[in-house]
């Protein structure tokens, strides 16, 4: 299969002076850590997803794959024998040597994404093959830059959420993934491969599901930062049979404990951009100020692995549909023409979770989500739902400024109870 990119203007790949970029990457990690151990109530297993979402587990008899955005159907990789390995980095220690190479107003996530395959030695530069989404102009250009490292596949998107006008389109692209992946792993692609992989999937939403029914009815048992590592450990190339053994003992330890008496914090849906390990600034201010978020929209928190691939017919054009629809059709992203998708589920979830307000996590230079706030923001408005952006980047400078505004937030919704 030839290459998307120019190979005229291919250019050496620029590596970084490793031992300084992981010191500081692992400084932030270990804060964080220490972060966590704060938190009052804490499943037993929780440093096994600690693990795993820093370090995916070696296994040389199936290569990783990297990739970006939640609209990847992984269900293709691992059917190829490979491990899909999610590659968003959210290490603010990593935006300052991904700015010396990408210069420019250009997203942190990019940034920092982009310095994990300066490291030689890294986890991104260890990947057999990339996959990403075209689903911004900083992952598009980004892809070409990263193939400098890696053999990268761009995955097009289209422009409408309509299966009717472009199903074949997107099969199509699937089916180039397909062929990209094989080439590159020596693999062909097998329905019943695709199928049991599929299956897979279908009981880890499962079990998540169970696990945020539980979380949105008594928020206390389980902090809304576990949630997020165990959701994001299970795109770090672990087993899927492995993950759903330990994610199994958090949903019956959280499920036979005694909520702690926080029936009188605020109750929030959390929308926005992705909150990525180890960047949970966010989060962490959400809870510490007395508040728990109940439901989420965040392709990397639980809406990430919230629906399941349904099925009816088992023939591979059948399955790669049930992808596409999965993945793209039914994905709440900004990057579609229209925002109602994400606009509609975030109204269910205020009326299933009997949240008390919204807050919106905004990344500094990520137009898509800075723009669609404006018309998410007007539409709660107008149903009397509270509403909160809280903009931010990655550096811990504005927490302070981040905290006064959100408890001022927290008492009108006080003033309502």
């Amino acid at each position: 299969m030839s290459s998307q990119f120019d190979a005229r203007y291919r250019v050496s790949p620029t590596r970084a002076e490793t031992a300084a970029l992981r010191r500081r990457a692992e400084i932030v990690v270990a804060s964080q850590r220490e972060s966590l151990e704060r938190i009052p109530r804490r499943p037993s297993n929780i440093a096994v997803f600690e693990r795993w979402v820093e370090s995916p587990p070696d296994d040389p008899a199936h290569p990783l794959v990297g990739y970006f955005c939640n609209m990847i159907p992984t269900e293709l990789i691992s059917a190829m024998g490979a491990r899909p390995v999610r590659l968003g980095c959210g290490n603010p220690a990593l935006v300052a040597p991904g700015e010396e190479v990408l210069a420019g107003e250009i997203c942190p996530l990019a940034k920092s994404s982009f310095a994990q395959f300066m490291d030689a030695g890294s986890v991104a530069s260890r990947c057999r093959a990339l996959v990403v989404a075209a689903s911004c102009d900083a992952k598009r250009k980004l892809a070409e830059v990263l193939d400098d490292f890696v053999p990268t596949f761009v995955l097009n998107l289209p422009p409408e959420q309509d299966a009717n006008r472009y199903s074949s389109m997107v099969a199509g692209e699937l089916e180039r993934m397909a062929r990209f992946l094989s080439d590159r792993l020596g693999t062909a692609l097998s329905r019943r491969a695709l199928r049991r992989c599929i299956d897979e999937g279908q009981r880890r939403t499962g079990l998540v599901r169970e696990l945020q029914s539980v979380r949105s009815k008594r928020p206390g048992v389980l902090s809304i930062r576990d949630l997020f590592l165990i959701v994001q450990s299970a795109w770090r190339g672990v087993d899927t049979s492995t993950w759903l053994d330990e994610t199994r003992k958090v949903l019956e330890e959280v499920g036979s404990c005694d909520p702690m008496d926080l029936d009188l914090r605020p109750r929030l849906v959390l929308t926005g951009a992705p909150m990525i390990w180890p960047n949970f600034k966010v989060l962490a201010l959400i809870e510490e100020s007395g508040a728990d978020v109940v439901a989420d929209t965040l392709c990397s928190g639980a809406q990430g692995l919230f629906d399941a691939v349904v099925y009816e017919e088992t023939s591979r054009s059948a399955l790669l549909r049930a992808l596409a629809a999965r993945y793209i059709f039914a994905s709440a992203c900004p990057c579609f023409i229209s925002q109602g998708t994400r606009i509609s589920r975030v109204l269910d979830l205020v009326q299933e979770s009997g949240a008390d307000g919204v807050v919106n996590y905004g990344l500094r230079l990520c137009q898509l989500f800075d723009i669609e706030t404006y018309r998410l923001q007007r539409v709660l408005r107008e149903r009397r739902i509270p509403f909160m952006n809280l903009r931010t980047d990655y550096s811990l400078e504005d927490t302070e400024q981040l905290r006064v505004r959100f408890e001022a937030f927290l008492e009108t919704l006080g003033e309502r109870r």
